[in-house]
Parts: structure tokens; C-alpha cells; sequence
């Protein structure tokens, strides 16, 4: 899936023009905490609600802080991993899709981004989650495979994020089993850490919450 596939029509861009107060009451309306500030359908950077809280004053207008803007994009042929790859490193709850003239198109929030997850065959198909923690010298997804298989079960996907030490990942695997016990005995054997697990059952609603719930863990 690409990222002009997932441009979430509830947002609304900012303006230069706009003041701080007018951005923050915008970002509580859409429930983000960042906006792309556009002006003549250019992208000019995004803007966030603890940026707007550091100015002297909220009633300052964006155009006096214009310089002070990062400009994260995705292009709009991007695909779904890109998406998630660039959202994770910069940390934002919205981002800006640009066409092939690096003109503004649209914004995909997080939450689009969840939902498009969890509605993928690998999230919805029955089974659990892992969250292992691991030195990033150290990290083989073979061994990591070899652990799993040992106990009947396969990973069906896995996703790998940096924490703020570098020096570690978090690898998120998705399994085709709810059957964990004796999975994460034999991970924790073998000395990996295991941060978080989660099962999915038949109820897909509570399956995104708990998903919901790891994203927020792990910082995507």
C-alpha cells in the first residue's frame, strides 16, 4: 500500500498566517499533535504543539517561526514501511505525503497508520505478539527463528525499532500461535529479553486496542 492510498481527509493544514492558539485548537480537533503548514499547496515544515508551547507567546504567528521548522515528508509512491520507518524516526503524529513537484497532497496521521496495520492478513490472522529487546551486535532473526520453530510455531512478520540508547532494538515478531509459554521460556533461556507479549483472540476490537497499546510502548 502506498502513502497517497492513506492520506486521512480529517486534516487540515496550517497556514503561515495562522496563530499559535489558532494551531493548538486545530491539533486538539483532529487529536494530533502535529500540522503540515502549507502555504500556495508548498510544504513548508510541521509544526508541533510543544514548538508552539516554547514561543514567548501562543499568540505569536507561525510565519515569525518559520525557520525553526523541521520539513519530514514522504513522497507519495512511498510504501507502507517507509511510512512507518520515517514516522518512527521523527517521532510525529502526522505526516506530510508530496507529489512528484514536492507539493503538499495530504497528511497521514498515526492512527490511519494503525488501522491500516492492523486491518493487514499477517495483524488480523490469529496468533500473538512478542516484544524482545536486544543488544543491536547481537540480533539474528535466524536464531530468533530456530527459538520459535523448536515449539511448532512460525513468525509471520517482524519489525524492528531503534530505542534511545542505539545500542539495543526492539524487535516486534508477530506469531502464528497464542501458545507462548513455552516459546518465551526458551527465548528467555537463551538470555533475550522479553519486554512486552501480547495474544490476539477472535475479537478484532480488542486486538487494536492491545496493538494500539504496543505501538504507543515502542514508540512508533
Amino acid at each position: 500500500m502506498k502513502a497517497n492510498e492513506l492520506i486521512s481527509s480529517s486534516i487540515i493544514h496550517l497556514h503561515p498566517d495562522d496563530s499559535g492558539d489558532r494551531a493548538i485548537e486545530m491539533m486538539e480537533e483532529m487529536k494530533v499533535y502535529h500540522l503540515p503548514v502549507v502555504r500556495n499547496n508548498f510544504y513548508l515544515g510541521i509544526l508541533s504543539e510543544s514548538e508552539i508551547l516554547s514561543w514567548d507567546s501562543p499568540s505569536e504567528f507561525i510565519h515569525e517561526h518559520l525557520d525553526e521548522l523541521s520539513s519530514p515528508s514522504i513522497q507519495e509512491t512511498q510504501h507502507l514501511f517507509d511510512i512507518i520507518e520515517i514516522v518512527e524516526k521523527n517521532s510525529i503524529s502526522t505526516i506530510p505525503v508530496l507529489d512528484e513537484k514536492n507539493l503538499y497532497l495530504g497528511s497521514i496521521t498515526n492512527r490511519k497508520l494503525l488501522y491500516t496495520i492492523a486491518k493487514s492478513t499477517v495483524i488480523k490472522s490469529n496468533g500473538s505478539v512478542i516484544v524482545l529487546n536486544i543488544k543491536n551486535t547481537d540480533y539474528s532473526l535466524y536464531e530468533i527463528s530456530k527459538i520459535i520453530e523448536s515449539n511448532n510455531a512460525k513468525i509471520l512478520s517482524s519489525y524492528v525499532t531503534s530505542t534511545p540508547e542505539m545500542e539495543y532494538i526492539d524487535v516486534t515478531i508477530k506469531l502464528n500461535t497464542m501458545e507462548t509459554n513455552s516459546i518465551i521460556k526458551d527465548l528467555k533461556r537463551f538470555d533475550y529479553n522479553i519486554v512486552a507479549s501480547y495474544e490476539q483472540k477472535d475479537n478484532q476490537d480488542d486486538f487494536i486496542d492491545r496493538y494500539e497499546s504496543l505501538m504507543r510502548f515502542i514508540n512508533i
